[in-house]
């Protein structure tokens, strides 16, 4: 029988296993009393649960027919009795009452048993007579597949049958009913899995992580032993990140630590194939692992702790906290089952897993040992689809997970990458607690000696992303390392951003309008950046007669309106393809007057090529009225600003609203002086723009029909990415983005504080696409959007990089661990629950 929960009972000592028998998965017994056998089967399952497989004694006490539709669910409680023993009872539900039909008394068993879990239950297909059915005993599904492979049995004819006496009794009604091959469980019936397996194709070993014993000894004092065995025991097994897992600390201490040394090295092994744990949810991941028995749980129920536990078995814990969906699998042969897991195509990864924790004196044998291995294991065609590092081959018979832990460690690592290029790069560090992050940093002080900046960066950007961040921008191994010790200790940093970051957010791409400040190259040292550059020069070349990568190369533009403002749109094309190259894509698109062709470039909605046509021909126009106006920005508020313009009507106007306390008016030039001395004179801050023209004033109506026809032939599309319009104010109908807009985009002021205070009470974050200055100063920008929650693929700082090994995550482990011998601290109230909330999570 398969439970569907498997628990303590809160506060009880007893353990609860839950779980449905259906008419369609168990025809035979549909309508009909269940045997005797079943129930002594159904006991001995839950006995085994608490390590007492054996019904010595059974008592019926109320008929439990199972209904011809549909099912009925039951509970078996499992009790502790004197000598190790165990009471089991089981319960169905009738209207609001529980009803008793079958008390057991149960005893350990002698050896342990083997447990297969690798079955596929479902209701058998009816089958017509036929000839005598082949009855093979067996103890396990291989041994099963085995003999189906050997081809000494028919197919049509073959049923494996288990030992059990239930199945002997119960045997006649299963074979009526259900078409071979068949496997049949403690009087159950299984369709038999006759996948074919893959047997070419290596299996390899992507990952690995272990937790291992030092020299023989005596076990640690902290156990609360009254023996000292010597043995091979592990050094504080209590130890946990709780948080980490989402654990609270009573959860922590009732959960074996043996399930507790899994996850962590679970999540250590991930790491270690470089892959993100996190990544991993929903995927078809195969978990299969074993734990030397439930000692702890002993330790669980004596103390009486009133804390509801979690799964049942390490291998269903893993699978619920890393968010696997694959098969999950508790068994002593892990490394097999994972191998035909994958060979068959149950799972595309799989987990292969073994721990030990001797909880109690109890569980001595005569050579204790203790410790906790899992091994990542994949075909070899799925570990190259995926960029991860084959540490080992797994064996045509496949060895032990502590075997192939050997086999990795004999593997000799890659020699590191040769630096790439001598630009800044930008190392993403994040943890779930600050502390963790300067452990972190810690960490990574190590490897800075070893591995090239690059390489170390490629592989931390493939890590997990933590709520708790930290970028780090450097090009040399000396700059990381007094980087890494300022966060470490905490200090403040110029190359150091960090941060703690709410949510997840795509940001607002903003390209402003204003001046261009082109002072420095280095941009076109980004392969991304100078491909875009190149783009648009061939897209202007139709329209100007001089080179737009030489200007750039020159670091100095021409004070012209038809060079500044062409030159302004292809630089924000090209960062925003930076943008784009880190992951970064925009939820929405805003541009500051002629920043608007550019943002309706990136949005979709106009072409390369009619982006430069509508950025160089209206720039040319603009030539018409240069020479007779001008631009200031005034520090106000812009009603006041509106009513101090009053002064000059029909002479100076707003050309936009830049911020609440900014604005920019435009106008006559002899306007614009008296307006700058008197506005000084009142002690309002006032800046003139290095520009001779009057744009968003009466003045552009002079060339409005001008400006039509050079752009009567742009033809906008529908945008891939919403356009929020600074002209209207709202969002904007791409398909409209024609030659009239662009004249009313050059006329009408520029609601830019307008747009961006509604987007922002939208809940959106923004991005300005416009040169940062550098290649540092563009890390420090994607640095600190992505602490505002922003999706940012560092991988595009490394390319060419190797993935080398880091150190795995910096757990910040407290102990957990139920202590008999000892009491509860003096400040708590001397409950165990509260025991579990002292300093060191120790109850008694």
């Amino acid at each position: 029988m398969v439970f569907d929960l498997v628990e303590p009972i809160a506060g009880t000592g007893a353990l609860l296993c839950r779980g449905d028998l259906r008419a369609d998965t168990h025809p035979w017994l549909a309508g009909k009393p269940l045997p005797t056998a079943v129930l002594t089967e159904l006991l001995a399952l839950a006995g085994a649960e608490a390590g007492c497989p054996h019904v010595r004694e059974l008592r019926e006490e109320a008929e439990l027919v199972l209904p011809k539709a549909g099912g009925v669910r039951f509970q078996l409680r499992v009790g502790a009795l004197e000598n190790g023993m165990r009471a089991v009872h089981l319960y169905t539900r009738n209207s609001d009452d529980w009803v008793r039909h079958a008390t057991g008394v149960l005893e350990p068993g002698t050896e342990a048993e083997i447990i297969d879990e690798d079955w596929h239950p479902r209701a058998p297909a009816g089958r017509e007579a036929g000839p005598e059915l082949s009855i093979v005993p067996f103890r396990t599904a291989e041994q099963a597949r085995e003999l189906l492979r050997s081809g000494q049995f028919a197919p049509e004819r073959l049923v494996f049958a288990d030992e059990h006496e239930a199945t002997v009794q119960v045997l006649p009604e299963v074979l009526g009913s259900a078409t071979p091959p068949l496997i049949v469980r403690a009087g159950v019936v299984y369709a038999m899995d006759t996948t074919e397996i893959d047997v070419d194709e290596p299996i390899v070993v992507i990952g690995a992580s272990g937790r291992f014993p030092g020299e023989i000894g005596p076990p640690p004092e902290d156990r609360g032993w009254d023996v000292a065995p010597r043995g091979a025991f592990l050094a504080a097994p209590g130890d946990f990140d709780a948080a980490f897992f989402g654990m609270t600390a009573e959860q922590a201490l009732v959960t074996d630590p043996q399930q507790r040394l899994l996850l962590e090295t679970a999540w250590e092994a991930f790491e270690n194939a470089g892959i993100d744990p996190e990544r991993m949810r929903g995927e078809k991941v195969g978990v299969f692992a074993g734990v030397d028995g439930r000692h702890y749980e002993s330790l669980v129920w004596a103390a009486s702790m009133d804390v509801p536990a979690g799964p049942a078995t390490a291998a269903v814990r893993l699978a619920q906290v890393f968010g696997l969906a694959g098969p999950a699998v508790e068994t002593g042969d892990a490394c097999r089952m994972a191998v035909d897991s994958l060979r068959r195509g149950d799972s595309a990864v799989a987990l292969a897993g073994w721990a030990t924790v001797l909880a109690t004196p109890d569980a001595l044998g005569e050579s204790p040992a203790e410790g906790a291995g899992i091994v990542v294991l994949a075909k070899l065609s799925e570990a190259e689809r995926r960029g991860c590092p084959v540490l080992a081959t797994v064996p045509g018979r496949a060895e032990s997970v502590q075997a192939l832990i050997d086999s990795v460690r004999r593997d000799s690592r890659e020699e590191p990458a040769e630096p790439i290029a001598e630009l800044p790069m930008a190392w993403p560090l994040s943890a779930k607690t600050e502390a963790a992050l300067r452990a972190r940093a810690t960490q990574l002080l190590s490897c800075v000696d070893e591995d090239a900046p690059a390489d170390l960066g490629f592989s931390l950007a493939r890590s997990t992303e933590f709520a708790h961040r930290a970028v780090v921008i450097g090009e040399q191994p000396g700059e990381f390392r007094d980087a890494l010790k300022a966060l470490a200790e905490g200090r403040a940093a110029p190359d150091v951003i960090t941060g703690e970051v709410a949510e997840q957010t795509a940001p607002v791409l903003v390209f402003p309008g204003g001046e261009l400040a082109w002072e420095n190259n280095e941009l076109l040292e980004h392969p991304v950046f100078a491909e875009r550059i190149a783009d648009c020069e061939r897209a202007l070349s139709a329209h100007v007669d001089w080179s737009l990568t030489e200007l750039l190369h020159n670091e100095r533009v021409p004070d012209r309106v038809d060079v500044v403002l062409p030159v302004r749109w292809a630089v924000q094309v090209a960062v925003a393809a930076l943008w784009e190259a880190f992951g970064v894509r925009p939820s929405a698109v805003v541009g500051h007057g002629d920043g608007e062709i550019a943002a309706a470039v990136v949005s979709g909605a106009l072409s390369l090529v009619d982006g430069a046509k509508v950025a160089a021909l209206r720039a040319r126009a603009l030539r018409g009225i240069v020479g007779r106006g001008g631009m200031v920005a005034v520090s106000l508020p812009e009603h006041e600003v509106v009513d101090r313009i009053g002064f000059w009507p029909g002479r100076v106007g707003v050309a936009a609203i830049d911020s609440p306390e900014s604005v920019l008016v435009t106008g006559d030039a002899t306007a614009l002086d008296e307006l700058m001395y008197r506005f000084k004179a009142d002690r309002i801050r006032v800046r003139r723009l290095p520009v001779e023209y009057a744009a968003h004033s009466s003045h552009v109506e002079e060339i409005e029909q001008l400006v039509k026809d050079l752009l009567a032939d742009v033809v906008p599309g529908k945008a891939a990415v919403p356009f929020f319009s600074t002209v209207t104010g709202d969002w904007f109908d791409t398909t409209e983005l024609t030659a009239d807009y662009w004249y009313w985009n050059l006329r009408q002021p520029v609601l830019f504080e307008h747009a961006l205070r509604a987007l922002a009470d939208q809940g959106c974050v923004f991005a300005e696409a416009a040169d940062p200055g550098g290649t540092r100063q563009f890390l420090t920008a994607v640095a600190r959007l992505n602490l505002r929650g922003a999706a940012v693929e560092w991988g595009a700082c490394f390319p060419g990089g190797r993935r080398v090994e880091l150190p795995t995550y910096p757990f910040q482990r407290e102990r957990y661990w139920i202590d008999l011998t000892r009491s509860a601290r003096p400040d708590c109230s001397g409950s165990p629950a509260s025991a579990a909330r002292s300093a060191d999570h120790t109850a008694a």
